[in-house]
């Protein structure tokens, strides 16, 4: 090595240091800024994870609170908005004949049968029967079906009175002529004869025996502004029905009987048109303005026609208050108050067509109100008030193509029951109000009528308390909820930040 280089190595340290360029990341603050940062920004997100998941949960406590409110409301909906009842039985032994068979008891009378007589060829002819027999010849007296006395007239006779005088027997006929008449025997008018009981006879007593009776066949009988009474009712109503001495009114055989503004009273018992009052085999006519109390059947026909039942009081009769039967046409049930019967207020039964029962009440009998039965069809039920009836208000029973309308029917069992062959088929059913009773319908839909208040129908009011506070519930609880959820926050927040401070002491 060459002097000055010696030199100039000998003067410095004995070490030579060789410096390397070396890379810094930043200075000690830049570095503890960067961790900083790091972490502000996992804070920054654990706060937005917290907050989207307290969102859900929030959301999910709000949804919770609002079905609990609802299902609550729900609850008391079904619990407490809808009126139910159970349903009261009808069901109640009552006894009847069996059907059988046999002539109408005109003719048996006139023959000197008794009135229920089914085979008459075996049967012999009672000498208790009697009739008195009107007709265009004049009046036979028959005894056992055979003419005792004969009166052959020029003109016939048409009035109680005069009939007195020509009988002129006590034993047949009384009159006192002031108004009271008793008939002992069976009075048919017959042939082509018209015969009425009027003023001045205002009351009339049938004698309580086996075939007296009121009838027409053929003929016309009309009854006006008279009382007829049994002259010994049977005093138990259950034997009075079955009790052969029970007088009765029947027009047969195309004859016409026509009542009006009288009064009658315990005829009838459970045979075959002898129920109360009857019209049979092609009779017609009508019984208006009157009253038919504790009868076995207040009005009955059977393959009538244009017979009008019409402002009557029908009252406390065993059985119906209104009866058209078998084949009837053309009956006109109209304004007839038919109450307390024991079994139904109106019925029609067995193939009772082209008829109308319109404005009339049917209240409180033992059964039902108004019923169409065993396929009477083509009829019009129609501004009726059917109420308080132990059993169902309007009743279809194998009857569908029948019309109800504007019908009141409030406080029945069923308010309309429809059942049977048929059902609803072509039943037309509009503007009836149906409120109060035990339940609304039964085999038919009310829609189109005004339905309340029965025991299977809401009640608006109650449900109007139920639903009109659930919004403002609802609000009122969610805001709660949300300031518990606030307060529980804030709460949680000052315990972490003590976490923290102690954490940096």
């Amino acid at each position: 090595m060459t002097g000055p280089s010696r030199r100039a190595h000998e003067g410095t340290d004995q070490t030579e240091t060789v410096r390397v360029p070396v890379q810094r990341s930043g200075t000690a603050d830049e570095v503890g800024g960067g961790a900083a940062r790091s972490g502000g920004a996992r804070r920054a997100a654990a706060r937005a994870a917290r907050a989207t998941a307290a969102g859900t949960r929030g959301r999910g406590v709000y949804l919770l609170v609002t079905v609990m409110t609802l299902v609550a409301a729900g609850v008391l909906t079904v619990t407490v908005g809808r009126h139910y009842q159970g349903l009261a039985s009808t069901s109640e032994f009552f006894h009847r004949h069996a059907y059988t068979p046999s002539y109408d008891p005109i003719s048996n009378v006139e023959g000197g049968l008794q009135p229920n007589t089914i085979d008459t060829r075996s049967s012999r002819p009672d000498p208790s029967i009697r009739a008195i027999s009107i007709s265009p010849a004049g009046v036979d007296l028959l005894v056992g079906g055979q003419v005792r006395h004969s009166f052959p007239l020029r003109d016939s006779v048409t009035a109680l009175p005069q009939l007195a005088s020509v009988v002129n027997d006590p034993d047949w006929l009384e009159y006192d002529g002031k108004g009271h008449a008793v008939l002992h025997a069976a009075l048919v008018v017959v042939g082509q004869t018209s015969f009425t009981i009027d003023a001045p006879v205002t009351s009339l007593v049938l004698e309580s025996r086996r075939g007296v009776l009121l009838g027409a066949e053929s003929g016309t009988l009309a009854i006006d502004g008279v009382s007829i009474r049994p002259s010994a009712p049977n005093p138990d109503p259950e034997q009075r029905a079955v009790d052969q001495r029970q007088p009765f009114i029947v027009a047969a055989s195309r004859s016409q009987l026509i009542i009006s503004h009288s009064h009658l009273s315990t005829l009838g018992r459970d045979w075959n048109s002898s129920y109360g009052v009857s019209w049979t085999d092609g009779a017609s006519g009508s019984i208006t303005n009157s009253e038919v109390d504790h009868t076995f059947i207040a009005t009955y026909t059977d393959a009538a026609h244009d017979v009008t039942i019409a402002n009557n009081w029908l009252h406390d009769n065993a059985l119906y208050g209104v009866d058209p039967h078998s084949s009837s046409t053309r009956i006109v049930v109209r304004q007839n108050l038919s109450e307390h019967n024991g079994r139904h207020g109106i019925i029609f039964s067995d193939n009772v067509t082209d008829s109308v029962v319109e404005d009339n009440v049917a209240r409180d009998n033992y059964l039902n109100g108004i019923m169409m039965d065993a396929e009477s069809t083509g009829n019009r039920i129609v501004g009726n008030s059917v109420t308080g009836n132990r059993g169902d208000g309007l009743v279809l029973a194998s009857s569908p193509n029948n019309l109800l309308a504007d019908n009141t029917v409030t406080h029945n069992r069923i308010g309309v029951m429809v059942r049977g062959d048929g059902g609803d088929e072509g039943v037309t059913l509009r503007g009836n109000e149906i409120s109060g009773n035990q339940l609304a319908s039964q085999g038919i839909s009310l829609a189109g009528n005004k339905v309340s208040g029965n025991g299977d129908t809401w009640l608006p009011r109650r449900l109007a308390v139920i639903w009109s506070p659930v919004p403002v519930t609802i609000a009122v609880l969610i805001g709660l909820t949300r300031r518990l959820r606030r307060r529980r926050g804030r709460a949680a927040g000052r315990g972490r930040h003590s976490s923290a401070a102690t954490i940096g002491v």
